[in-house]
């Protein structure tokens, strides 16, 4: 049995593969996978990019692969959305953790619920709304948060359609890298790819040609490398309830 965590980078992950016992790189075809052990619980760790589709490839590959019995465990117990958000509620602070409630897909109004969890942490619930860009600035954050969402993301929805076509519970669990009040010092979503990833090499051509944006790029850097490294202690530190739905399955 193993739960699989499932993020946009690698980033978002590492910290809690460095908790992990015994881990071990996956020959998956994403960018990022590994799978460790936490105090017997068999983690699989994913990162496939930015967006909805990449998220629910990583989900889809995870499921074949458990499948051909590819990792020491036999099945998958979960799928947990993670990694970092965009704060709505202007009561959200840098770091916090957020767990979902349900998710919104902006584009569709489709509605996933999730899966409650214990933790030892603390955290916020609410709706976590999850579209296929990124949310720019606080005007742009101010519009998602009327629809009655607490966060933003953009991975989760396409996980949660995926876990629930294998019949496989699904969580969310998110740490703030940006607050609501804030803005990006330019359009973040002019710097991703054809299939949605976001590229470094723009972003570093961005701060290049643009040397006053240097300081807010590299707090903001900062400021995820933290949010990712409190979302590591969280997760190890919480429960899922993993009762399927019903047996894995297509």
């Amino acid at each position: 049995m193993a739960i699989l965590y499932v993020a946009s980078e690698a980033a978002e992950l590492k910290p809690l593969a460095n908790l992990l016992t015994a881990l071990r790189k996956l020959k998956w075809p994403i960018d990022y996978a590994y799978e460790g052990i936490w105090e017997s619980r068999r983690m699989v760790l994913a990162a496939n990019g930015a967006g909805p589709r990449l998220a629910a490839q990583a989900v889809e590959v995870a499921i074949r692969s458990v499948m051909v019995a590819e990792l020491s465990s036999s099945r998958l117990e979960a799928v947990v959305s993670t990694g970092w958000c965009g704060a709505l509620d202007p009561d959200l602070q840098k770091s916090q953790i957020v767990v979902a409630t349900q998710i919104l897909d902006v584009s569709t109004n489709e509605t996933f619920d999730c899966a409650p969890i214990k933790a030892d942490g603390e955290f916020v619930s609410g709706v976590i709304a999850s579209q296929n860009r990124i949310a720019n600035d606080a005007s742009e954050k101010a519009r998602l948060r009327a629809l009655g969402a607490v966060a933003i993301d953009m991975e989760a929805a396409g996980a949660a359609a995926r876990a629930k076509r294998a019949g496989l519970p699904f969580c969310c669990i998110k740490a703030v890298s940006d607050c609501a009040g804030e803005s990006f010092p330019f359009d973040l979503n002019k710097c991703r790819t054809s299939e949605g990833r976001v590229a470094r090499g723009k972003i570093v051509v961005q701060a290049l040609t643009h040397p006053s944006r240097l300081s807010v790029l590299f707090h903001l850097k900062r400021r995820s490398e933290e949010a990712a490294a409190a979302l590591g202690e969280f997760l190890v530190g919480c429960r899922i309830n993993a009762e399927s739905e019903s047996a894995q399955a297509e």
